[in-house]
């Protein structure tokens, strides 16, 4: 379990448990979804955010692509809360904080742990490609940008960013 950062903080505690598919997919699903077209309303638009969330509409399939690599789910009163996926070893997936809970230190546990699961891996180096809500969170945790991107989702273009952090033996 991880507690509050700062010791009279009101962050409630949460815990950090591996993704279990026939419990967890839809509820992830929805978690995405609800982050991507809430959160990201500043960075990107409605055609965008609606493309972008839409990776999650067939459950199954979402659910499948939680499943490969390692997947981390924060837990707070039996509630997923957050999600972050290491996949391949090297490549930090999917990183989703739901409304409401942002600004508690979810992602940046969630990130500490993965990178953590990479060392043990033997990664080199850990990337990431991050939307631009993101990019900030990653960049304090050491990341740096590598380019700027453009890709396509379902028709619409999508701007996001390539990061990386060297994971030097001296570290461990």
């Amino acid at each position: 379990m991880f507690d509050a950062f700062v010791q009279d903080s009101p962050i409630p505690s949460f815990d950090l448990r591996p993704y279990v598919p026939e419990r967890d997919s839809a509820a992830l699903a929805a978690l995405f979804r609800a982050s991507v077209t809430t959160l990201t309303a500043a960075h990107y638009d409605a055609a965008q955010r609606a493309a972008w969330a839409s990776s999650a509409d067939d459950v199954a399939s979402f659910g499948a692509s939680l499943a490969r690599g390692t997947t981390l789910v924060a837990v707070h009163d039996g509630v997923p809360v957050a999600f972050g996926q290491l996949w391949p070893v090297d490549h930090v997936e999917m990183l989703y904080v739901a409304p409401g809970w942002t600004r508690r230190g979810l992602a940046t546990a969630l990130l500490a742990r993965l990178e953590s699961l990479a060392r043990e891996q033997g990664a080199s180096v850990l990337a990431t490609d991050a939307s631009a809500l993101a990019r900030p969170v990653f960049e304090r945790a050491g990341f740096s940008l590598v380019s700027a991107q453009t890709v396509w989702r379902c028709g619409v273009l999508l701007s996001r960013y390539q990061l990386a952090k060297p994971l030097r033996a001296a570290d461990l």
